[in-house]
C-alpha cells in the first residue's frame, strides 16, 4: 500500500508487535499498582478496535475471535475476566495477521466513503476509510506508549 497513512499504521503496529515479542505471558498479565489494565489487555484492545475501525465500519468482513469483545472492548478490564484469555503469542499472531489484512483488503479503498458516516464517542466524524485508518494510528500509538509504560513499571518492580 503506497499511502502515507497506511504505511504509518503498519509501522506503528509492527513496532508494537516487535516490542512485546520478548515479554513472557505471565508478565503480560501483571497489572501495576494504580492501573486497571495490563499489556495483554492493551494488545487485545488494539486488535478489537482495529477490527471495528478498519473492517466493520468500512463494510468489510471482520474477524473477532470468540470472547474477544468480552475481554478487550472499551470499558473491560482483566479483573473482570472469568475465562482464560488467549496467550500473548496468540494475540501477537492475530495482530500480525490483522495488519496484513488491512494492507491487502483496504489498499484500494482508502478514499471510499463509509455509510453511514461514523461519529465517535468524542464527537469525531469519519467519512471514509482513510480517516478511519488515520484514527487508528493515534489509537495504536497511544496504546503502544501505555504498553511501554507498563513494561517500565514491571521492570522497576523486578529491580
Amino acid at each position: 500500500m503506497s499511502n502515507v497513512i497506511a504505511d504509518q499504521l503498519g509501522f506503528v503496529r509492527r513496532q508494537a508487535v516487535e516490542y512485546v515479542r520478548t515479554i513472557n505471558d505471565s508478565a503480560s498479565e501483571i497489572i501495576p499498582p494504580g492501573l486497571k489494565n495490563n499489556i495483554k489487555w492493551n494488545l487485545g484492545h488494539m486488535y478489537v478496535i482495529h477490527e471495528k475501525f478498519a473492517f466493520q465500519l468500512a463494510g468489510e468482513e471482520t474477524n473477532y475471535p470468540a470472547n474477544f469483545s468480552k475481554w478487550f472492548d472499551p470499558g473491560t478490564q482483566p479483573s473482570d475476566w472469568n475465562i482464560e484469555p488467549p496467550s500473548l503469542s496468540q494475540i501477537i499472531d492475530l495482530l500480525t495477521e490483522q495488519i496484513e489484512r488491512v494492507e491487502s483488503v483496504l489498499s484500494s479503498k482508502l478514499k471510499e466513503e463509509i455509510k453511514p458516516h461514523y461519529k465517535s464517542s468524542t464527537g469525531l466524524i469519519f467519512s471514509n476509510v482513510e480517516e478511519l485508518l488515520a484514527f487508528l494510528i493515534y489509537h495504536e500509538a497511544m496504546h503502544f506508549a501505555t504498553i511501554k509504560n507498563i513494561k517500565s513499571i514491571i521492570d522497576s518492580l523486578d529491580s
